[in-house]
């Protein structure tokens, strides 16, 4: 049965359908949603060229945990609005697939339920999707949603 279901969210409609599945799963099972976002960590060399001064990117950063807090936010209201009771939110930061899978494996989570943007990119290309390294390295039930 699937008790503890893990919903990583990025705002995007793909993870917003996410949330709408996850939710009929968790009232079905007065399960438990985890509702995390994860904010990737900005890395740069000085030998780039970075065209911002050190103290932008800790505003940078902070916008990000702005966002993510409002990402979450809207999160938690899909999910009261579907009915689930049990609804508990994290902000990481990190890498998204190693923060979601150390995640899952904590808190001994049933499912991880995300959306997917089906590729494309020539990012995606060369360095896989956060939902295709999920898949395959999730020890759990895995679902994405387009």
């Amino acid at each position: 049965m699937m008790k503890k279901i893990l919903v990583a969210t990025d705002g995007s409609d793909h993870a917003k359908k996410a949330i709408g599945f996850a939710c009929e799963i968790a009232s079905q099972n007065s399960g438990t949603i985890y509702l995390i976002h994860v904010i990737p960590l900005v890395r740069f060399s000085s030998q780039v060229g970075w065209p911002y001064a050190p103290g932008e990117v800790g505003s940078f950063m902070d916008w990000m945990r702005r966002e993510g807090e409002e990402i979450i936010k809207q999160a938690e209201k899909e999910a009261e609005a579907k009915g689930v009771k049990a609804v508990q939110s994290y902000l990481l930061e990190g890498d998204p697939a190693s923060e979601i899978l150390q995640f899952a494996k904590k808190n001994d989570v049933d499912m991880v339920v995300m959306g997917t943007h089906g590729g494309g990119s020539a990012e995606t290309l060369l360095l896989g999707s956060v939902s295709h390294k999920i898949s395959h390295l999730c020890t759990c039930t895995c679902v994405t949603v387009k």
